[in-house]
């Protein structure tokens, strides 16, 4: 029974880290999955098996090398060269989508309860570093509290009734939907690989890596399927909204309206927190620095961008992680004697 609670400590963990703003607001999954009508349905089943086999996959190697951050994970995995380059690359990405995130917060606080900008994210902050100092057993604590907030949401979608007059049914004209599925899934386990390889590192038992893997895909999937089944059936209002799960949110009471704004900050402080938490372990390998200080260090120089804006910048990450998350996936999705060769 202990083995099992671990395994959804861990697999809430997963859930967290890819499950941000964009996923919240329903803009990752108009533009992957709705986009493209009832393909995009068949792009989820894919993207749900790719999450349990990549995510297990990702922690078990991590498991194996005794790799405790991404760091070291990519410099066995690439090479010393090519292991160097990736880590900055990703180390930027995961410093950039941390300053969104947090600018994200901020404005949530601001826009819904009319608190100040630099008020709110000062208090975001504040938050996180308090989590943060309890290390990996907080984190996993977070999120196995607020993970199911973000089930119970997709089950008031589910229930709603704007999803009874669905798209029609046709077939896909042609496979791009297959090639978005695959940067989807290859973007958010580059993000993931932040916070899964010092799981795969920590926890012993490989039975509760897979297990989690398994809860966390599905949950994914289903959370996936659930919001892009409730946009399918408003295509023609949702399809220019930038936030097109307000379309269903609107037309609830005040009260669920309230668990919406809940839901989406917590979404966005989970990714926040285990994005700083993987840079922390990170840097752990390479400074002699307090890992509070490191944190602190961190928050502060994000909360600099925040204020000059980093908007730019990212839109040219995003992408790029996309791309950059294709050669991790390409690199543990080899047989196992294969790694097992080489290390």
């Amino acid at each position: 029974m202990k083995l099992w609670g671990k395994s959804i400590q861990v697999a809430a963990t997963y859930i967290g880290t890819v499950v941000g703003a964009g996923f919240a607001s329903g803009q990752e999954i108009l533009a992957f999955f709705t986009a493209y009508g009832h393909a995009g349905t068949i792009g989820i089943l894919l993207a749900t098996s790719l999450f349990v086999w990549l995510g297990y996959k990702m922690m078990l190697i991590a498991h194996h090398l005794r790799t405790p951050s991404y760091e070291s994970f990519n410099q066995k995995l690439f090479g010393p060269m090519i292991g160097r380059t990736m880590n900055i690359l990703v180390f930027l990405t995961l410093f950039g989508v941390t300053t969104v995130m947090l600018a994200g917060a901020g404005s949530v606080l601001e826009e819904q309860f009319d608190i100040p900008y630099l008020f709110g994210t000062t208090a975001t902050i504040l938050l996180a570093l308090l989590i943060l100092r309890k290390g990996l057993e907080q984190l996993l604590v977070v999120n196995a509290i607020v993970v199911p907030s973000m089930l119970l949401f997709a089950l008031f979608i589910l229930l709603d009734g704007t999803a009874e007059s669905p798209m029609p049914l046709s077939p896909p004209s042609d496979y791009t939907f297959l090639w978005k599925t695959i940067l989807y899934v290859s973007f958010n386990l580059a993000m993931a690989q932040s916070v899964l390889i010092p799981i795969g590192y920590a926890i012993r038992d490989k039975v509760v890596l897979f297990r989690a893997a398994v809860i966390g895909g599905v949950v994914l999937g289903f959370m996936l399927l659930v919001v892009h089944t409730a946009m399918l059936a408003n295509w023609d209002d949702v399809r220019l909204m930038n936030i097109p799960i307000l379309f269903v949110t609107d037309q609830w009471n005040e009260w669920l309206q309230l668990f919406f704004v809940f839901v989406l900050y917590s979404e966005i402080f989970t990714t926040l927190i285990s994005n700083v938490f993987g840079i922390g372990q990170q840097l752990r390998e390479l400074l002699d620095v307090p890992e509070s200080r490191l944190y602190l260090y961190l928050f502060s120089t994000s909360f600099v961008l925040c204020l000059i804006g980093y908007s730019q910048l990212l839109m040219f990450l995003y992408p790029l992680f996309g791309y950059l998350g294709l050669s991790t996936l390409c690199r543990i999705s080899v047989p196992g004697n294969v790694l097992r060769k080489r290390f």
